[in-house]
């Protein structure tokens, strides 16, 4: 099975380099998760190449993702009518900005090294829940992270010959232009359409996963 690894290495570079220009992302933040999601997605990859199966296991932890990512998408939209109108608490809150975004950023670096699922479908809802970030600064610190973790486990997939260049080629044609759209947008739009934006896109990524 080839994986499309190198798909968003030009994408998510030109979008961390746009957000960064426009100051909306968090680099210590982004950094804390690198260091502990970089080395979780060479480990994955290497780790793929010793399972007899690869595509089952790719398909079971998918439709897991898609059932989280489901979830969270609910949830989201649930704070956004108003009907989850409790903060989280504030000793669970710091507790997840220091350990836990370090378990965050190793599980969304697994995971993205084994099943190639985009980093901002699982970043985006830990982000919203534990920071006190705006919309566009979740985006932007998401994609500048994404910039590192991706360009680390494209290369590790090339290395191992799980890259379909053509197909990978004919997609970022098309994202490039894309994700520069969007960065440009995310300080233009109010920051509840952006959220709501990011409840229907993981809302669609959980079904389209399932």
């Amino acid at each position: 099975m080839y994986y499309l690894a190198a798909r968003g290495v030009n994408r998510v570079i030109v979008g961390a380099c746009l957000h960064w220009r426009q100051g909306t992302v968090d680099v210590p933040l982004a950094l804390r998760l690198a260091a502990f999601s970089v080395p979780a997605g060479l480990l994955a990859v290497a780790a793929l190449q010793l399972f007899p199966d690869a595509a089952r296991a790719d398909e079971a932890v998918k439709q897991a993702l898609g059932l989280a990512l489901i979830a969270v998408a609910i949830l989201l939209i649930a704070r956004l009518r108003g009907a989850l109108p409790l903060p989280m608490p504030d000793r669970w809150r710091r507790a997840l900005q220091r350990g836990g975004t370090h378990v965050a950023g190793a599980l969304v670096g697994a995971l993205v090294g084994f099943t190639s699922v985009g980093s901002g479908s699982l970043l985006v809802p830990f982000l919203v829940s534990v920071f006190p970030l705006t919309a566009p600064r979740v985006v932007g610190t998401d994609v500048f992270h994404a910039a590192m973790l991706v360009t680390v486990t494209a290369a590790a997939h090339a290395q191992a010959g799980t890259v379909d260049w053509p197909l990978a080629a004919s997609l970022l044609a098309g994202s490039v232009p894309g994700v520069a759209v969007g960065a440009w947008m995310t300080t233009r739009i109010p920051s509840l359409a952006v959220r709501a934006g990011l409840a229907a896109l993981l809302l669609v990524t959980g079904v389209a996963l399932m």
